[in-house]
Order: structure tokens, then sequence, then C-alpha cells
């Protein structure tokens, strides 16, 4: 459907592209990779027309229709979300309208005319039936909903919300019109993880191409049946998702390694001949022969190593054992209640994920966290010895424009030496001259950047982040999870990049509804914990009247006189649990009991089961292994990658039982 040939881009002094070829069909699910500025963005503008290509011919199926969610926004004034997605529904929304115009003619029109008027008035509603017009507006609540809107957003002006939030719009126009292929520009980064779950749903059924620019493994791991890479002016296409491409990547980069050892080796044996008998008359036929092969030889080379950020946060101080406290808090916005008697505790060393729909409050717990948001009742107590670091949402938004990069790091720590500045300025890739660019011409991802140093400068053992991997490509974002694993302070943060939760967070706070509910383990106990409520919730499992909240996690509010502690597996305890204890509350722990020996019981069955897998798993892995120990067996180039590929299968197949391993284990001792 698009055809990609021979295509050459370059931005003044600058080679994006240079005579690169790529085919996509309508089935394709191709994510595009690289990192930031290598060309990705451009690649799109040219596929959508905006930007013509130096050389080289972009050919796109003339019946095709192209959908594509740029980074730009653009807000017709005057118009509510609805009305602006609806604009989007192609020519159902342009006959909706008609008819409304004949629907007020109609009834002003003279005898003679309204016939003629309602006879194209049924030929118009027919068409309307035919093309799904009556449903288009029923499809449009249903995709809004799914991003995250509400009901009472649908009437509100466009210019009334946020950038983010119109950025969701667009988006929603997009999925309405249901082109013939998706051009997407990460697509995720104004999302709440609820949203992107959605999203990946339904872009799995989508009846078309897609072609997107993501950050979010996750989301490309279960969407993508090709990544294709820009790398060194050219496209490089793997087959499968994401995970995939990665070990593939290293199986050719291994091979590559190795292709150039032997080659580097076979021309240093030749020139050495060459040099020993050149001026031997009876070798010159063989000296001439090789200087040949050497000058015609195809010499492999291995690419640059892209540079990467490196950075550890500084060793904090250490705080006393209970770092911030929220107690009883109340908090409204324009006389809208956000919370009531909210408690929240965060302990030394804790990593916390928010998570939570758009607009639950997340932001603003983290804001009342920080203490930069003002509240109507409670109290806000940081612990012993506690400082604290903010990265904000907008964080970017405070750098001043008119600054260069050593001015913004600068004013972050003005008693320090310009080399000390510097050095932490390279180790996020700002180098040379680079730190005299001025903040207005700097990349989102470079931003991002910035604003992490900054940091930096100043040891804190409490880190207040939302979304801090916005505008970061992946291998900044792996540096960034690393960083804050080996991080001895305390954490909490706001991201919807799941990939990163399950590596950081090992507490999750779930924010909703004006509550904020706690979950003593990883990301994937949270979930687990959730699939439980959902099914208590629908039947399945009755709980009684007063069963507890152990099973579906601790709800941080309680009565102004009852304290909550928080700690990792700790229990809510009421100020009237010493109290005599009634047969409903019997009876309800009994219940409790029972619910707990029914989940346990699978999980039994299920790790009895994986210990048989791993076994196996291992067993093939160790077969694996022996037999690429085998010299003979890189002799067969084909051969001899198949058996690398089934190796690093088998590897994968046995990290992952492993994990799943541990992580019914820790449910049967959490149960």
């Amino acid at each position: 459907m698009i055809s990609i040939q021979q295509v050459s881009k370059h931005f003044g002094s600058r080679v994006l592209f240079k005579e690169v070829s790529l085919r996509i069909g309508l089935e394709d699910r191709v994510a595009l990779v690289g990192p930031n500025g290598a060309g990705k963005t451009t690649l799109l503008e040219m596929i959508a027309g905006n930007i013509a290509p130096d050389s080289g011919v972009i050919t796109i199926n003339k019946k095709a229709v192209i959908g594509y969610l740029t980074q730009e926004l653009e807000t017709h004034q005057g118009k509510s979300l609805l009305e602006e997605v609806l604009a989007g529904g192609s020519e159902a929304s342009s006959i909706e309208r008609h008819l409304r115009l004949l629907e007020e003619e109609i009834a002003t029109a003279p005898p003679g005319v309204v016939d003629e008027l309602l006879a194209h008035y049924g030929e118009l509603q027919t068409k309307y039936e035919q093309l799904g017009g009556y449903s288009v507006e029923a499809r449009a609540k249903e995709i809004l909903f799914g991003l995250g809107f509400k009901e009472k957003h649908l009437s509100r002006p466009l210019e009334n919300f946020s950038g983010g939030q119109r950025m969701r719009a667009s988006l929603a126009q997009i999925l309405l019109s249901s082109p013939d292929a998706l051009l997407l520009d990460e697509p995720t980064n104004h999302l709440d993880l609820e949203s992107v779950v959605w999203l990946e749903k339904f872009l799995s059924g989508y009846a078309g191409a897609i072609l997107l620019i993501s950050h979010d493994r996750n989301f490309m791991n279960r969407l993508a049946n090709r990544v294709v890479e820009v790398e060194q002016q050219q496209l490089i296409a793997y087959t499968g998702n994401y995970d995939r491409f990665v070990v593939a990547k290293a199986e050719a980069q291994q091979i590559l390694e190795s292709t150039v050892k032997n080659q580097q080796k076979k021309i240093e044996e030749t020139q050495a001949f060459i040099d020993r008998f050149r001026s031997k008359a009876t070798k010159a036929r063989q000296v001439q022969s090789r200087i040949k092969l050497l000058e015609k030889m195809d010499k492999a080379e291995l690419a640059p190593q892209q540079k990467r950020v490196r950075f550890s946060f500084p060793e904090p101080p250490r705080s006393g054992e209970t770092v911030i406290r929220l107690i009883d808090i109340d908090k409204s916005y324009d006389d809208n209640p956000i919370y009531r008697a909210l408690n929240v505790e965060l302990r030394r060393g804790e990593r916390v994920a928010l998570t939570g729909p758009n607009g639950a409050g997340k932001s603003t717990l983290l804001k009342l966290l920080v203490g930069v948001l003002p509240f109507e009742k409670g109290e806000r107590k940081l612990g012993h010895n506690v400082t604290l670091a903010y990265y904000a949402q907008h964080q970017l938004d405070l750098l001043e424009p008119a600054n260069t990069v050593l001015d913004e790091i600068t004013l972050a720590a003005p008693m320090e030496e310009s080399s000390f500045l510097r050095a932490i300025l390279g180790r996020f890739l700002f180098s040379g001259d680079d730190v005299k660019k001025k903040v207005a011409v700097l990349s989102g991802g470079e931003k991002s950047r910035l604003a992490l140093a900054k940091m930096l400068i100043r040891p804190a053992n409490l880190l207040l982040l939302d979304e801090p991997t916005n505008h970061l490509d992946i291998p900044s974002r792996d540096v960034l999870e690393e960083a804050l694993r080996d991080f001895s302070g305390t954490i909490c943060f706001i991201t919807h990049d799941r990939h990163f939760i399950r590596a950081v967070a090992n507490r999750i706070i779930d924010v909703r509804d004006g509550e904020a509910t706690s979950y003593a383990g990883d990301y994937d106990y949270y979930l687990y914990k959730k699939q439980l409520m959902a099914e208590e919730a629908a039947g399945s499992v009755q709980a009684g009247p007063g069963s507890t909240d152990l099973d579906a996690g601790t709800k941080l509010r309680s009565s102004p006189d009852t304290p909550v502690a928080l700690a990792q597996g700790s229990e809510v305890k009421e100020g009237r649990s010493r109290e005599r204890k009634t047969k409903e509350q019997k009876r309800a722990e009994a219940e409790a009991r029972n619910r707990t020996h029914r989940t346990s019981s699978p999980l039994q069955s299920s790790l009895s089961k994986i210990e048989e897998e791993v076994a196996e798993a291992e067993k093939i892995l160790h077969d694996l292994s022996q037999a690429l120990a085998d010299p003979e067996i890189y002799q067969n180039k084909a051969r001899c990658l198949e058996m690398l590929d089934a190796h690093t299968q088998a590897k994968r197949r046995v990290a992952e039982l492993t994990a799943e391993w541990d992580r019914i284990s820790s449910l049967m001792v959490t149960t």
C-alpha cells in the first residue's frame, strides 16, 4: 500500500536518509525505532506528504486514506470536543451536516420546492445509514471514553482543554475516521495506563496498516509485527515485535563483529605476505594477485557506537524510617472535592508508582507530597533529615528558552565550578559546544535530559517524579530505570510506561474516585489483586459484609482518629478493631480464609506445572549449549544461525518461566 523507493533526505549538511527503500502492506504493524534525531518523524512527514524527499519516490495507493497523528496541535476555535471528533467522521459527518441544513430548509421552503427537497433528503438519509452514520456518534463517544474523557467533557469547547487532552482529541478524531493507514507519532505520550491498554486493544483489531513511533516497549510488543530501525541513514527491517528485534539485532551485531574480526585477520595475513615477498621476482605474480584481492575486498565495518546517557543519582543522606506523611488531607478544586481525609505514608527505601485514570488526582497527590499545593484541611509532615527533589510533568516548560544549557544548570547550582557542571552535562550527552545551545532549540528528549541533569546537582533522599520518561528514548529510559533501582533513598513517581513501573516499583498506590489504595508489592501483584477484585465484583467470589481490604489493597483514608500504617505488608487497623467481634465479623473472617484456600489451591497446581516446564526448558538449554560448544557447528553458517536463535529462545524461555515461578511463589506467600 505504501512504497518507499531509493529515498534520500537531508537538512543542511546533515543527511538523514540515503537511498532508503521500504514497503508497508495493508496488514503491516510497523514500529519505527532509532535514537532521537535519527529522522523517524521526518519519515512520517514524507509519507504524509508534508515534506518532500530530496530524491526517490514515495508511492501510496490512490484509493488509500492516510491518518496522521502529529505532535503539533491544531485546534478549531468554537467547537466542542464531540463536534471536533465527529468532524473526523469523513463522509458520514459531511452528510449529517447536510441533512441538518436540509431539515431547516424544508421547514421554511414553499410547497412547490418541498417535494424535491424531501426526495433529496431521502437519498442522503439512505446513504448516511449505509455509511453507519447513525452509529458514528456512539463510536465517537466509545473512543473518547476509552481515551480517558468523561461525559461532562463532550460539550466543553476544545480550546479549554490542556495540550495533552487536545492531543487525545486529535487521536480520537483519527481513529473515528478509520483510515487505511495510521501514522502515529508517540500516541501514548498523553495517555494514562488504562487508556494505553484500551488503545492497544483497539489497534489490535484495527483493519488497516499502522506505522508508529513509540518509546513504550510494551505497546510495541503487543502491536508490532515488524520493527524498522533508523540507523546510519538507512532503514533496517526486522520481523517480529520489539523484544524479537532486540534479540535479532544483538545476534546480527555478534555475527558482524565475528566477520570483521576474521576479515581483519585475513587482511593482516595477506598484507604480511605482500610486505614479505614484494621484492622477490619469483613471488611477483602472487603478490600482485593478493594486492588486487585486497583492493576488491568488500570490507565489513562496525557502525560507530551510539552515545548513551550515563548517570546515577548521588548518594543521599540517610532519612528517618518514615519519610513523609499526609494526615487527614482535604483537597478541592473550585469546590469539587478531590480528596477527603486522605492518609498517605511513604517509608525509607520504597519505590512507589502512582496509577489510575487521567484526572483521578495522581499529579495532585504528588504535588501534595512535594508541598507545592495548598490544601483545606489536614497536615503534611516530613520525616527526619528528609530532602526532596521534584520532577514536574511540565518540567520542560520551566526551562528558560533564552538560557543556554550551561546557564540553566548553573541556576540550579550557582556555587559549583563550571568544570563540575560540564562533567554532569557530558554524562547527559551535552559535550563541547552543545552546552552553549539555547534551550529554545533543544528537542523534547534533550530538554528531558537537561531537566534530569539538574536533579543530580543536589543529593536528595526523596525523589518525586511526574512522567520522567516522556520524550526519553528507550536506551535513556533503561539508564534511568537502572539508576532508580540502585537509588538508596525513597521514590514516588507517575508514568504510563508499564515496563518502567515493572522495572522500578516495589509498591503501587492506585488513585481513583477520591481514594488512594495501596498494594504492597510490584506491578504484577497489583494487576493480580485488581483481577481478583473484578472477579469478586462480578460475583465469582462473594465477599462477606465485614470482609477486610487486605486482598484488594489497603485504602489510604481513615477517620480522623485512625492513623494508617503503610509499611510493606502492613495491615489497616481500625480504631474499633479492639472491640468485641460480632457474628457477622466472625463469619466474614471464615469466608476470607476459605477464599484464601480456594485461591492458593490453583496457585499450587500452577506452581507444580511451571516447575516441570522449567526443568524441561533447562534441559533444552543445556543441550543447545553443548551443541554450540562444538567448533564444527560454526562451519555451516545457516545451521549456526539457526542454533544461535534456538539458544536465545531457550534462554528467554527459562528466564520467563523462572520469573513466573517467582511471581506465583510470592502470591502464595502473600495471599
